[in-house]
């Protein structure tokens, strides 16, 4: 079990999948076994399988804190959000001054909506360790209150660091503390302090994000889309730029009654890539796009969509897919479920311009890569509203729906009722009052989301002078300009 281990920590796969078969072999149960299973389907790609060892190991159970925290990890990282808080006490509780450990419960907490608790342990984690880049940033974004002395800490370790990911962690942290001040353009200032080291590393290729787009909108004409829903009519997915109030259109569907949210799945475009055979590492890419734009029968990636999300859905009559870059697998989605239908997030481009490259996003996933320079943010976004607008503009509508945050935010009712409308959905007074939903919610807005509507982040963007300016001349590049501002 010890060399399994060692080989999923180096990610040799096949060696350490091996060794596991030698063991099940042998007649070995356990909670590790499983642990160390499901972590190895991770590795592969392999979403369906981890899902089903990481059940198995929360099935068997474990008071060893350290596997605790492994199976916590795994049982979150599969979907199994709510499952995942009782192990993470375990390693919390069973190793207290293990940072990590704390700081994944604190997380665990937040996506749970146990935000009071979370923020205590937070505070907790950065009093036992004060270098805790993560724990600082996390701490900061949910405090109502930050303490007097947290700038002063945050910029004292900043300075004595050279950790590329600390810089990103502290600085997006000192960033956060002068928005709370209303130093608007200062907050900028630190927040490119923060991504320069990064932005060097990840050298973001904007020729790659015009492709996409341009392979996704060409793929819309490649095969018939067929107009009105047959068969399986449960799958319902919501894309959109990150930041685009996807989460909050997710909340509002979810709170009805027949209505389960599985996350942000990238089974899709991993069943896709793997039945298309196409070369290169990338689920991602312009060769899959136009691979599956050329390819005559899909229904056989949306069956195996359809099973392994199921694993998660159980029985609800509409299950919601959230993974925010979907959104250029649209036309193959609607061809392989011809149930399904898609609806798409749109806000202005100017105030997701801010709210991506303020957001601090996973480091290891490379489709973020732009969001670590100001400019680099404004022409993917310039490329996300061509491929939306394309999509309006031929996409059957009752298969796909392209909605404003700042509608729903203006006419919470009557988008409300749209929603439903499209979704196939009869009318629940619940989905007026979203904030109540007690489901986990694991993305950046999972606190924003426990709140009633709010329209303080509509125009947010001209709060900055100086980058105001900048997004102004940014997207004037693109022939997107602003809306007028709003007269009192």
């Amino acid at each position: 079990m010890v060399m399994a281990a060692i080989a999923v920590e180096y990610e040799n796969a096949p060696g350490a999948e091996k060794l596991c078969n030698l063991l099940v072999d042998g007649g070995a149960k356990s909670c590790w076994l499983n642990v160390l299973q499901a972590r190895i389907a991770l590795l592969r790609q392999d979403q369906e399988s981890a899902r089903e060892f990481a059940k198995q190991a929360s099935n068997i159970g474990t008071q060893d804190p350290h596997i605790a925290n492994q199976l916590g990890v795994i049982l979150s990282r599969t979907g199994w959000h709510r499952e995942a808080l009782a192990p993470l006490r375990v390693a919390s509780e069973g190793v207290p001054e293990n940072a990590d450990y704390r700081h994944n419960l604190a997380v665990a907490l937040q996506f749970n909506g146990l935000l009071e608790e979370a923020e205590i342990q937070f505070r907790e984690l950065v009093l036992r360790h004060l270098a805790h880049a993560k724990g600082w940033l996390a701490l900061v974004q949910l405090a109502k209150s930050p303490d007097a002395g947290w700038q002063q800490a945050l910029e004292a370790q900043f300075s004595v660091t050279n950790d590329t990911e600390d810089r990103l962690l502290l600085g997006h942290a000192i960033a956060r503390l002068a928005e709370n001040n209303k130093e608007w353009d200062e907050s900028l200032t630190w927040l490119g302090r923060a991504k320069e080291q990064k932005r060097g590393e990840v050298a973001h290729d904007r020729s790659s994000a015009e492709s996409l787009a341009s392979a996704a909108i060409e793929s819309i004409e490649a095969q018939v889309i067929s107009r009105g829903v047959s068969g399986d009519e449960r799958p319902l997915f919501i894309v959109g730029m990150p930041r685009s109030g996807t989460t909050l259109v997710e909340r509002i569907l979810t709170s009805h009654t027949g209505v389960v949210s599985v996350g942000e799945l990238s089974d899709f475009a991993i069943i896709l890539k793997r039945a298309l055979g196409t070369s290169g590492p990338l689920v991602l890419d312009p060769e899959v796009l136009s691979a599956a734009a050329n390819e005559a029968d899909l229904s056989k990636v949306g069956e195996d969509y359809v099973r392994r999300a199921s694993v998660l859905a159980g029985d609800a009559n509409r299950f919601i897919d959230k993974m925010p870059f979907n959104s250029f697998f649209v036309p193959a989605i609607l061809r392989a479920l011809p149930g399904a239908r898609v609806i798409c997030l749109r806000r202005s481009p100017h105030d997701l311009l801010f709210a991506n490259y303020r957001q601090l996003f996973a480091t290891g996933f490379s489709y973020y890569s732009y969001a670590y320079d100001f400019a680099d943010t404004a022409h993917f976004i310039a490329q996300f509203e061509r491929l939306a607008d394309a999509y309006e503009a031929a996409l059957p509508p009752d298969r796909f729906l392209a909605i404003r945050y700042e509608d729903v935010i203006a006419e919470q009712r009557a988008k409300t009722e749209q929603l439903l409308a499209f979704a196939g959905l009869d009318w629940e007074d619940a989905c007026m009052e979203f904030h109540r939903n007690s489901d986990p919610v694991a993305t950046a807005s999972s606190v924003q989301v426990r709140s009633p509507l709010y329209s303080s982040s509509i125009g947010q963007w001209r709060r900055y002078a100086d980058g105001g300016s900048q997004a102004h001349e940014e997207f004037e590049k693109y022939g997107i300009h602003a809306a007028a501002a709003p007269v009192d």
